[in-house]
């Protein structure tokens, strides 16, 4: 098995499909579920009366919705545009684009521009506010949500693989959201000072906490989490094909402790898994930090 697993592509990553051939088992459940989908369908063709209840339409509909909504961004992932946003350098202008606002954020606003005839300060508008606070609660839940309930939760009651292929569709998902609501609420923190002119030195350091947090979770999405998936990906395939991983909440390597590849493929995706682990701790004290700011 692990002469089989030292084979590589010319990228340097082994791709499963390649190496390791479908179980039996998973065969079987193949032909178990074209089974099961040629007998609700010869149901249907006895009962066509069922076909025609309102909440069937509504699904037919939803699911017509969802189909095209799927089918439109599938030809999007086969885009240049798509490589090039996603794969590609741009991801360091993204990047750079993100420090740029980070700074702009750092520069005081107009003194003229935010006091009216009189002298007084302008205060910053409702929408401003409801946007900031909107963004903040919305990024600290989805922080909390995923470390502390998701998260332990699926690792103590799914089998490892499952846990695994749960993950993969989440994290993206997570940093992604976490990194828009980030510089959302640091935009407007910024237009709520320049609004008051409050620029001392509380504001600062909130400035730059919020800008941590933004820029952390940023580079982990373009630049950790790619290289994640791919690690679990071959991880995964590596132990169905020595049938471990359907342990729930613990780890049993079997046999794959004796085969250097492997451990090589685990190491590196516990300390890629280490990284974010500690990005995503050290995010969430920069939203604890503010906010306590917020609370005071």
């Amino acid at each position: 098995m692990c002469g089989t697993a030292n084979h590589k592509s010319e990228h340097g990553h082994g791709h499963p499909h390649h190496l390791f051939r479908v179980p039996a088992a998973d065969a079987a459940a193949y032909e178990y579920l074209a089974k099961e989908k040629k007998a609700p369908a010869a149901m249907a063709t006895k009962r066509p009366a069922d076909r025609k209840k309102t909440g069937d339409a509504l699904t037919a509909l939803t699911r017509s919705t969802v189909d095209k909504f799927a089918s439109y961004f599938g030809e999007f992932q086969k885009s240049p545009a798509y490589k090039v946003l996603f794969f590609t350098q741009p991801a360091h202008v993204i990047m750079a684009l993100a420090v740029t606002l980070v700074a702009a954020s750092m520069l005081p606003g107009d003194m003229k521009k935010t006091s009216n005839a009189t002298g007084e300060s302008v205060k910053p508008r409702t929408f401003v506010n409801f946007v900031y606070l909107a963004a903040f609660c919305t990024h600290v839940g989805a922080q909390f949500w995923m470390t502390f309930i998701s998260g332990l939760s699926l690792y103590f009651n799914l089998a490892r693989h499952a846990f695994g292929d749960v993950q993969k569709i989440l994290f993206p998902k997570y940093f992604s959201l976490n990194s828009l609501l980030s510089a959302i609420t640091l935009i407007q923190f910024g237009k709520m000072h320049v609004a008051a002119n409050m620029w001392d030195v509380h504001t600062y350091l909130q400035l730059f906490v919020l800008s941590l947090c933004f820029l952390l979770e940023l580079m982990i999405r373009l630049y950790v989490v790619p290289p994640l998936l791919r690690l679990i990906t071959v991880k995964t395939a590596i132990e169905k094909s020595a049938g471990v991983g359907n342990e729930v909440g613990r780890y049993d390597l079997g046999p794959l402790v004796d085969c250097p590849h492997y451990m090589a493929i685990h190491r590196a995706f516990r300390q890629v898994h280490l990284f974010v682990a500690i990005g995503n701790v050290v995010t969430m004290m920069c939203t604890a930090f503010h906010l306590a700011y917020i609370a005071a």
